[in-house]
């Protein structure tokens, strides 16, 4: 098929133009799948790649190598943007730098001369850096454990008995509600961590009752600061905090310690587990948004969380992720603004970035929405996220510099922000002006105790607050860049693969010459060099990321292939066709096929599919001997293939004793069911008249069942260079399986599925067996028994299927005993084999009623035989 010649040279230029678009129609398709399924966020790192040989091998191989060569374009887009860029003002970085913490060592505080510094003097800088003006201020540090300096005193009660160095931080966060970030880190790799089992402290201690949830956490979280277990149990309106203590003179003491003189203790239940609060549960109730029409299900789905410690939760602070993933070259292009974190397996919670709680922090809301590709922060503010949660940063700088800020327009050293804080505490003016007024702050570690600087399109040694400073800046702007609907970078690459195979047709003539060939090879590459100047265009001035390399790989390849392909001489079109379809359809179809080679182009297609093989087959081959079963086979097989001929059908294969045929290609008709029926009813009657023969000849009868289904399905010549074969793919070719395996279930000879019944429903007649789930189906389906054609039924027969009919009736209806009598009857009266297993059910439902909800269903396992 992929050399196809046509012998009329008036026609020369037409079937090369036509084959030409038909190559570039494969690279375009085969490239373009790879480009349309893309991953628009980094590559969880436990991901476990398919092997190498394998077919998802290879295609994670083409895609990831696609992937590289569009990265490569990407940064160089992103490059050229931010030379058009001014840098933004409206976040401001304030750095822990080498000096300073060289300034800190030979200062006169002792407190600051090791790092990390108390985290008391964390929050005074927050605050100092709220009151010189700054909206939010960020902390790009995770504090998942208490501060080495932490201090609990067993003698205090309340907040006070928390770790002193954690419990300053939370009082001076505080003192500027709404105006910090704090930040927690998550991890996509590993197994998900589970709160700690309940099965200690056999008592718990009431602590007191609540009305809402905020005071009941708050006073649980003092519980979790004491690493005890915190209960929040419903009682009427309101909620109890309990405590879990391991006797009756822990839970005195403990309720003396947080203020509950005359605390009821009482054994502790194993119902009390349903409603235990961890740390993370506290930390999740604060952080966790909810965001309206974004599917959560399609988030990156984490497994590990660093949070705040317990005594630094609090509601008048944010809480954002600074994680930063990046893409499997090691380059960070983005921010995952949501993620998913599902702690016991079950509800999801939705967190967001750093960059993003700062941002609802400025804008004053907790409503997020997400439509069109863009997420919306209240009215105020909106950045292009996919529906993953990923964002691509605009960069707003077109390399890396080698201070502190990255891309970011100015960066503070702490020490400046240090000594104004000592300055106010020491009653003195503050020496620095930081002109702090109405901007974020992220207060980030740039010295050489941080991990280690980020790669990133404009350069590496980037800081993680640069890059979260970024993030921020662009949600501030309301600015990001989009990457265009996959079936627009798919369109693009069978677009150039077009164009790739019509310019080395069109311009073929040039390369009689060496310069002709200089100038031919121009013209691709003026071509490919247009389109990366188009797709540059669009990704400066709209934001848009169109993919480059993919379409340009799919031209070049077109281009090349189709310039090969002019230098070769062609084949007889007549010669393919009855070479690649002569054994399997009549004539008359090799003849239609032979005018109109386009038939055979792969394509989907609702068609009908029939598959059937011989009972007891495997019994028959163990007693005949070879020189009669072969025979014997071949002889079944002869008259299976002359009735699909004679019908218009195709034979698509043989396998054993069973054939798989099809009507619907590659000559189209719209009564490829009513084919597939007479097909069936013709070859039983064959077998009726060969029976005798057969029985003479070798000794046995032959009994054929077989399935019928109608879909939609792929054909086309399929396989690989040294074998081919046109054959179908689809759903509808495993459900005729299916239905020719449960023949042997129901006693059954033909049946056909919904599709197929209601198609030729005018010619053909039909009754319904059964109704069924199949595997990996959301809709049951309804089986039919094929019984013959319309007006060939004696009396009789037709008094035994109105008989089936009322009894199928009725069983629906649950009325099982007078179903039970009416199948009975069926079976006994007409030999109705269906009908003796509705009466074994009936039996059954009659002992057993059905629940409420029954509806008649049967579920088929992995073999249609396998009723469940």
């Amino acid at each position: 098929m992929q050399r196809l010649r046509i012998h009329s040279s008036g026609r020369r230029f037409l079937q090369r133009l036509g084959f030409s678009l038909v190559q570039a129609a494969v690279f375009g398709c085969l490239l373009g799948l790879l480009v349309s399924q893309r991953v628009s966020r980094p590559v969880r790192p436990d991901d476990t790649p398919a092997p190498l040989l394998s077919p998802s091998g290879i295609v994670d191989l083409l895609s990831g190598w696609l992937d590289g060569g569009e990265r490569v374009f990407y940064d160089w887009r992103i490059r050229q943007l931010g030379e058009r860029s001014e840098r933004s003002d409206r976040v401001v970085l304030v750095s822990i730098d080498d000096d300073t913490l060289a300034e800190a060592q030979q200062g006169p505080r002792a407190d600051i001369a090791a790092y990390p510094w108390p985290r008391q003097v964390v929050g005074g800088m927050v605050h100092r850096l709220v009151e010189e003006g700054a909206s939010v201020v960020m902390l790009d540090f995770a504090y998942p454990e208490l501060s080495p300096r932490a201090c609990v005193t067993p003698t205090r009660t309340g907040r006070g008995a928390l770790s002193q160095d954690d419990d300053a931080l939370r009082d001076l966060l505080d003192k500027d509600p709404g105006h910090s970030v704090l930040a927690f880190r998550w991890g996509a790799e590993g197994t998900r961590s589970l709160p700690p089992t309940g099965r200690l402290w056999p008592y718990r201690v009431r602590l007191g009752s609540y009305p809402g949830p905020s005071e009941a956490r708050a006073r649980a979280q003092s519980v979790l600061a004491l690493q005890r277990p915190a209960f929040l149990i419903p009682a009427g309106k309101g909620l109890e905090v309990w405590a879990g203590v391991a006797d009756e003179g822990e839970g005195r003491s403990l309720g003396e310690q947080l203020g509950a003189v005359t605390a009821a203790i009482q054994e502790r239940r194993a119902a009390d587990d349903a409603f235990r609060v961890a740390p993370a549960d506290l930390f999740l109730a604060l952080a966790s948004v909810q965001v309206a029409g974004l599917d959560p299900e399609k988030l990156l789905e984490v497994r590990q969380l660093q949070h705040p410690v317990t005594p630094l939760l609090g509601t008048s602070s944010g809480y954002g992720a600074t994680t930063l993933p990046a893409d499997p070259d090691g380059v960070v292009r983005g921010v995952p603004h949501l993620v998913a974190y599902s702690p016991r397996g079950g509800e999801r919670y939705v967190l967001p970035s750093l960059p993003l709680a700062a941002a609802m922090r400025l804008a004053g809301t907790q409503k997020l929405r997400y439509a069109d590709g863009r997420l919306f922060i209240g009215d105020s503010y909106s950045v292009p996220m996919d529906a993953s949660g990923y964002s691509l940063l605009r960069w707003e700088a077109p390399s890396a510099t080698r201070g502190a800020r990255g891309p970011l327009a100015r960066s503070i050293r702490a020490w400046n922000v240090l000594l104004n804080l000592f300055d106010i505490q020491a009653e003195r003016p503050a020496r620095f002006d930081h002109d702090l007024d109405g901007r974020a702050v992220i207060l980030t570690n740039t010295s050489s105790y941080a991990p280690e600087r980020r790669v990133t399109p404009i350069g590496p040694g980037i800081a993680n607050g640069a890059i979260l400073g970024q993030a921020l800046a662009n949600i501030l702007a309301s600015d990001g860049i989009t990457r265009v609907p996959s079936r627009v970078d798919m369109v693009a690459t069978m677009g150039l693969a077009f164009i790739g195979a019509f310019l080395a047709l069109s311009f073929s003539w040039l390369l009689r010459s060496v310069w002709g060939a200089i100038l031919f090879v121009s013209v691709v590459v003026a071509a490919g060099a247009g389109y990366v100047g188009a797709a540059g265009w669009f990704f400066v001035n709209e934001r848009l990321w169109i993919a480059v390399a993919g379409p340009l790989w799919s031209m070049g390849l077109a281009f090349l292939v189709t310039t090969v392909y002019a230098f070769r001489t062609e084949q007889d079109v007549r010669d393919f066709v009855h070479s690649a379809l002569g054994r399997y359809v009549s004539p008359d179809v090799a003849r239609l096929v032979a005018r109109d080679v386009s038939l055979m182009r792969p394509e989907r297609r609702k068609m009908t599919v029939y598959l059937c093989d011989i009972e007891g087959f495997t019994r028959l081959s163990e007693v005949l001997p070879p020189e009669q079963l072969v025979p014997l086979l071949n002889t079944f097989l002869t008259e299976m293939t002359s009735v699909v001929r004679a019908t218009a059908g195709q034979v698509d294969k043989y396998i054993g004793d069973s054939v798989m045929a099809f009507w619907g290609a590659p000559v189209r008709t719209d009564r490829h069911a009513h084919l597939a029926c007479e097909a069936a009813l013709k070859l039983q009657a064959v077998l009726a008249q060969r029976q005798p023969l057969w029985e003479k000849q070798f000794g046995h009868r032959l009994s054929v069942r077989a399935g019928i289904d109608t879909g939609d399905l792929l054909v086309g010549d399929m396989g690989s260079e040294l074998k081919s074969n046109y054959t179908v793919m689809g759903d509808a070719v495993g459900m005729a399986g299916r239905l020719e395996a449960a023949n042997k279930q129901y006693g059954t000879q033909v049946l056909v599925g919904e599709a197929t019944a209601q198609l030729a429903s005018d010619a053909y007649v039909f009754r319904e067996v059964d109704r069924v789930l199949v595997r990996n189906r959301e809709q049951p389906v309804r089986v039919h028994e094929l019984l013959g054609r319309k007006g060939e039924f004696s009396p009789e027969k037709q008094a035994g299927m109105a008989l089936y009919e009322k009894a199928l009736t009725a069983y629906y209806a649950r009325d099982f005993l007078v179903a039970q009598e009416l199948f009975r009857r069926c079976a006994v009266e007409h030999g109705d084999a269906v009908a003796h297993v509705y009466v074994q059910r009936c039996q059954g439902y009659v002992l057993t009623p059905p629940p409420a909800d029954w509806d008649g269903v049967i579920r088929w396992r992995r073999r249609s035989s396998d009723l469940k």
